[in-house]
């Protein structure tokens, strides 16, 4: 799973001549569109058609979709009492909804993802970022200790070790977080 085509070491191919290219919004090959389309209606329509998906009391195909008890029906069992004051529609509309609704959350479920992607990133660097400042302030106390005498060397040690500590308690609390937001992707 890439969440950027860039990240994907896969170069994206022309549908029709198969070369590779560095292009980044590529249109909509419309030709394919409609094919995927047909494609689908056909895979629609032999599902539809086969035995499990006939009426097991009129024996006819079931082309009404019960959107209240969300079952497929035939004709005759949506104008049934049991059905009558429910809302119907045929399977292709019905099928068509759905899969607008499923690319929706789909298109939620990705921004949340690169926002979450973005997110690890600023986490990683913020951590980069206290680890170099932390091993600076080291340095820089071990530097201004070594021009003190030599009776200063025990608050050196002490000044370092608080230091380290704070250091690996900021490091700790970051991980944490990082952890947090890597285990919600």
């Amino acid at each position: 799973f890439y969440l950027n085509w860039k990240d994907s070491p896969f170069l994206v191919q022309c549908s029709e001549c198969t070369k590779s290219t560095g292009q980044i919004n590529l249109k909509t090959n419309i030709h394919f569109k409609k094919m995927a389309s047909l494609a689908r209606k056909v895979s629609l329509w032999l599902f539809l058609s086969s035995e499990e998906q006939m009426c097991g009391t009129h024996r006819e195909t079931k082309k009404m979709f019960c959107e209240v008890d969300r079952s497929l029906l035939c004709l005759l069992c949506s104008s049934s009492q049991e059905h009558r004051d429910h809302r119907h529609c045929p399977i292709e509309s019905a099928a068509e909804e759905h899969q607008e609704k499923l690319l929706q959350k789909m298109q939620s479920l990705w921004e949340k993802a690169c926002e979450n992607h973005r997110n690890l990133n600023v986490e990683t660097t913020r951590t980069r970022c206290w680890k170099d400042y932390v091993n600076l302030r080291l340095e820089a106390i071990r530097a201004e200790y070594q021009k003190m005498p030599a009776f200063h060397h025990e608050e050196e040690k002490h000044n370092l070790e608080m230091l380290k500590k704070k250091g690996k308690d900021i490091f700790h609390r970051l991980h944490l977080s990082k952890a947090k937001m890597a285990h919600r992707r």
